[in-house]
């Protein structure tokens, strides 16, 4: 049995019990009252079984939206060449990782953090990353020319491969 169907039954269930909870001692205070009192008393356990009812139903097949903290790549690559333009790194560092995280693909996230570390290993392990996802970009061979040789002592001399 499918789990919305279970959770459908299940609320259903409960409406039924709390509204038959409800209605016996509404009965018993609306009789002998004038017949309105009844009518109202109906429309009151009417009113409670539907709330119980459709409230966890709402809350099962409403669509789920983003949060206002959620961020689509190009939204965060975006903020963070803005960030990294009026000279604040660390902003910029932060949506530059959130794009990467998004799309771990991106490229250009990837380049700008290298571009932004605060040492050479940093900013090549950045640049690795994106010469795994595309070894021929012009950018990324740009920027293995520029880190490779910052870095190059501590590989022991080798060639970066590509």
């Amino acid at each position: 049995m499918d789990f919305r169907l279970q959770v459908l039954l299940l609320a259903n269930g409960a409406a039924a019990l709390i509204g038959g909870a409800l209605l016996t001692p509404l009965v018993f205070w609306a009789k002998g009252r004038k017949p309105s009192s009844g009518f109202f008393a109906g429309v009151l356990v009417g009113a409670i079984g539907n709330l119980l009812l459709l409230i966890p139903l709402w809350l099962l097949v409403k669509p789920r939206k983003e949060g206002p903290n959620q961020l689509d790549v190009n939204t965060a690559y975006n903020m963070g060449v803005a960030a990294v333009l009026g000279n604040r790194l660390e902003e910029g560092r932060y949506y530059f990782v959130q794009a990467t995280q998004l799309d771990p693909r991106h490229i250009g996230a990837w380049l700008y953090l290298a571009n932004i570390a605060t040492t050479p290993l940093e900013a090549w392990s950045y640049v690795q990353q994106a010469r795994a996802i595309e070894p021929s970009d012009p950018l990324v061979q740009e920027s293995v020319g520029i880190v490779w040789p910052q870095v190059r002592h501590l590989y022991g001399e080798q060639e970066p491969t590509s």
